[in-house]
Parts: structure tokens; sequence; C-alpha cells
């Protein structure tokens, strides 16, 4: 598709300028890579981005979004994810996402795995108007003289 490879090139033209990234070949596709290390490649019906943490977690649940592995169709790579066409507006800040992820990794040892989702926490019952009102009378009761809306406070 012609509207993806060029949104494919006009990222990859700013992230060399502004984030020193270089162009080059992964696996015959052509790729973006941070100090040799490839961090996004482009596809003819979508493209990947290597991710982690909640950047790996948010892609995924993107439409259409899967793993992704460079030299097999059938597998995937820890970390990779190859976001469709459909999705090519989303493209420009997962790559962003990407770099940063990249320095990352060339920084520090990072955990390609999929974050677990957090626990859902229960919410409390809603308030009925006499639970509130009770809780109102309590609070009156405990000392609480008065309640204004004002901040001038009345003999």
């Amino acid at each position: 598709m012609a509207n993806a490879r060029s949104r494919y090139d006009t990222i990859a033209g700013y992230l060399q300028r502004a984030h020193e990234v270089q162009a080059g070949l992964f696996y015959g596709k052509p790729c973006l890579m941070l100090q040799g290390h490839a961090f996004a490649a482009y596809q003819p019906v979508a493209m990947a981005f290597r991710l982690h943490g909640r950047s790996l977690a948010l892609a995924l649940a993107l439409p259409g979004a899967k793993g992704w592995d460079p030299r097999y169709a059938d597998r995937s790579v820890p970390g990779w994810i190859l976001i469709p066409v459909e999705q090519v507006l989303r493209w420009d800040r997962l790559a962003l996402d990407a770099v940063r992820c990249a320095r990352e990794a060339s920084a520090r040892r990072i955990s390609y795995t999929v974050p677990p989702q957090p626990a859902i926490v229960a919410a409390p019952p809603p308030s009925n108007p006499a639970s509130l009102a009770q809780r109102f009378a309590s609070a009156v009761a405990a000392g609480f003289r008065s309640f204004t809306l004002s901040s001038v406070e009345r003999p």
C-alpha cells in the first residue's frame, strides 16, 4: 500500500533527523535501528515495533495487532508486535515509544514479557439518599457543628 510506505518513510525521516536513528535492513525488511539494534520494521501490510512494558500491553490491545517474528510468519518473538495498516495513524506514537524502549534496552536489562493486568478492585456500593443522610447525621453528632458552603462564619 503506497500510503503505508510513504507513512513509514516519513516516520523514518523524522526519527533519523531527531533521534539519531539509522535506516537499514532486518532480515531483508526495511527497518529502523538505534545503535545497531532494530526496533521497527516495515512490511507491505503492517509495521512491526519492539516494545516493552505498558507500551507493549497497549499496542497488543489495538485491533489486528499480533506478535511478530522477522524470520518466520507463524511465530512471534517477545517484544515484537505487528500493527496492521488499518492502524497507520498510530504508527507515529508507536515509533516514538519504540525509540524510547530501544534507548532503555541499551541502558539496562529489559523484560519483553507482557505485564500482567492490574487486579480489578470492586467499587464501593453506590450511596442512596438514606445512607448519605445517616452519614451526615453521624458526622454532626460527632462534633461537626455546622455545614456551610460559604467561607464566612455566622455566629
